[in-house]
């Protein structure tokens, strides 16, 4: 009877999605959350991490890239296979901004199918002297018409929770189609 339960069973579907920005942004941090339900402190990603979310007919393939810029030079092999790209932005990192937005825009059009989803997680909202949601969207260049992507951007606290299962109910959305 197990055996028959397996061969009906409904298929999930493999998503490859992989989630880049710079270091210290919250990638791993925004991941854990998915992933525990709550906030964990965590150490620099060296090199890559690998995660599983399983939904009812979705299994999402999680690559959490580190984001030194040694590893920077990996990103394209894996972006190139992805089916959804989060790239995650440190909303307080000011000093950075040009380049987080130079790094995302070379992977828009370099690294990946213009055809896959892309959330952008303004992160660390429960920091003050944040950027602001309208001011982002304005100086990363994501109005520019020559943008041909879907692309979504949520505000995100890793330590309140706050826009986190927001934005992966984007996600899921987007990709369950």
């Amino acid at each position: 009877m197990a055996f028959l339960r397996r061969l009906f069973r409904p298929k999930s579907k493999p998503v490859n999605l992989t989630i880049c920005g710079l270091d210290k942004a919250g990638k791993t941090t925004y991941l854990n959350y998915l992933i525990e339900g709550g906030f964990k402190e965590t150490a620099p990603t060296m090199g890559l991490n690998r995660k599983t979310i399983s939904f009812p007919n979705l299994d999402i393939y999680i690559f959490d890239l580190g984001g030194q810029e040694d590893f920077r030079p990996l990103w394209s092999d894996i972006n190139e296979k992805t089916n959804a790209l989060i790239y995650v932005v440190d909303s307080t990192d000011y000093l950075r901004f040009e380049e987080t937005k130079e790094i995302f825009h070379n992977i828009i059009k370099n690294q990946i199918n213009p055809e896959i989803p892309v959330l952008i997680i303004l992160s660390k909202i429960d920091l003050p002297d944040r950027m602001e949601r309208v001011q982002f969207v304005r100086d990363f260049g994501l109005m520019d018409p020559n943008l041909k992507i879907t692309w979504a951007v949520f505000e995100t606290s890793a330590k309140t929770g706050e826009g986190i299962f927001e934005s992966m109910s984007w996600f899921i959305k987007i990709l369950g189609k």
